[in-house]
């Protein structure tokens, strides 16, 4: 098998399940958090979900961060990269927006198609297909599949020119908290995206235990990776019920099973004896030896699939939940405080035009979509209903929130300013 060895073709994502009421998401996401409380955990989510009851589509890509749509963060990202061509899955309101950005923000040659959503098909698979027929995908070619909930993930290179493209069909980039934030035991703060890991990965080779948060880009090739599998494993990615998809697929697939038998009697000979060797008592959902775990992959996949982490904590900074849209607004206002009104050509090389786009597109949007008109009230309300005990803006307008002025606020401006100071955009 022999890939071609970048990766020039992007589906980027910005359409979302919805949920048949407002009532039922609010019940799922208030129910979630609490429980998230009770167990004392770090990453605290009060879910961004759609309903189709909404008045106003909640559509998370579409909330405003210092006054931008997250959804032009994501389109500048792939801008920067070394992709050519990219498919934008989304609503007619994402369109809108979309459309704008053409006209106001240079695209440097890219081609970039609107694919619209399936209003009644939403699932993950659906995407996928819609956006890979606008791109024309070659057999030998894989595709970066991406959600557009990444605002800072503009490092893109290591992804897209990565030399395992070559020799496989599906490249799982796995957020491992060790590797990413490589000092969180002493600097608390420097783990600045909190987040909950569920997996625990053992790297043999480097003699490493990671604690590990499921993908959230994913290099395919779509020719190769079966669809029933793609959408499995994105139904089970979230809480540590990965190891549900495969066990569907196996029961499926009786032959790939018995291929699987020596993947599994390894897994359960070793894992729980090596895992003590790092920890002697540990809570998780599902742990892995990486090698092993490759090996498995590949044979109930039936196509060369690989897994690797990487140390850019962008990879696991989605914006899944109130708690992350703050995160990322605190970030944005705070770099204002720290070197005025354009701090965010500090920390994201896509900032200047980001702030065109505010500046020249964003009053014509205000006019045609409802979110925008009020959006300080609009994410003020929404506060409220998920019961978050505070609203971000006050009666004047001002962002004040318990964590602007933060140590991992502080540290996440520090780390991102260095690293768009590093940072060189593909040709």
């Amino acid at each position: 098998m022999r890939n071609r060895p970048a990766i020039e073709k992007c589906i980027l994502s910005f359409s979302h399940n919805r949920y048949g009421a407002r009532r039922e998401a609010d019940r799922f996401s208030i129910g979630k958090a609490k429980r998230e409380i009770a167990q004392g955990k770090r990453g605290i989510s009060h879910l961004i979900l759609r309903a189709e009851d909404d008045r106003i589509d909640r559509l998370k890509f579409l909330f405003l961060i210092n006054g931008i749509p997250l959804m032009c963060y994501a389109l500048g990202n792939v801008l920067l990269s070394g992709m050519r061509e990219i498919a934008v899955v989304g609503s007619v309101e994402v369109k809108q927006v979309l459309d704008l950005f053409l006209e106001t923000v240079d695209c440097r040659g890219k081609t970039i198609r609107f694919v619209p959503e399936d209003p009644d098909n939403l699932m993950l698979i659906s995407t996928l297909l819609r956006g890979g027929d606008a791109l024309n995908l070659q057999k030998n070619e894989l595709v970066l599949f991406q959600p557009g909930d990444l605002p800072f993930l503009y490092n893109l290179s290591k992804v897209v020119e990565d030399r395992d493209i070559r020799s496989n069909n599906l490249i799982m980039w796995l957020n491992s908290r060790q590797a990413m934030f490589s000092d969180y035991e002493n600097q608390p703060a420097s783990e600045f995206i909190q987040r909950n890991y569920h997996y625990r990965c053992i790297d043999e080779k480097e003699g490493r235990l990671h604690d590990v948060k499921e993908p959230n880009v994913y290099p395919i090739n779509m020719g190769a990776v079966e669809g029933d599998i793609i959408e499995l494993l994105h139904e089970t990615r979230k809480d540590g019920k990965i190891l549900n998809a495969f066990f569907s697929k196996a029961l499926r697939e009786p032959k790939r099973m018995l291929k699987m038998l020596p993947v599994v009697a390894h897994h359960f000979r070793k894992f729980d004896k090596d895992l003590k060797r790092f920890r002697k008592e540990d809570d998780y959902k599902f742990g892995m030896h990486l090698k092993n775990f490759i090996r498995g992959m590949s044979t109930l996949l039936n196509t060369p699939a690989t897994a690797k982490f990487h140390d850019d904590p962008a990879f696991v900074g989605d914006v899944d939940a109130l708690e992350d849209w703050e995160d990322y607004e605190s970030l944005v206002r705070f770099s204002e405080i720290k070197y005025g009104e354009e701090g965010l050509l500090k920390i994201h090389p896509f900032g200047a035009e980001l702030l065109r786009f505010r500046e020249k597109a964003m009053p014509r949007l205000k006019l045609k979509l409802p979110m925008y008109t009020d959006f300080n009230g609009y994410i003020n309300d929404i506060y409220r209903t998920q019961q978050m005990g505070y609203v971000p803006f006050d009666k004047e307008g001002r962002y004040e929130t318990p964590n602007l002025h933060t140590p991992m606020t502080e540290e996440a401006c520090r780390w991102y300013s260095t690293q768009t100071e590093r940072f060189s955009p593909a040709v």
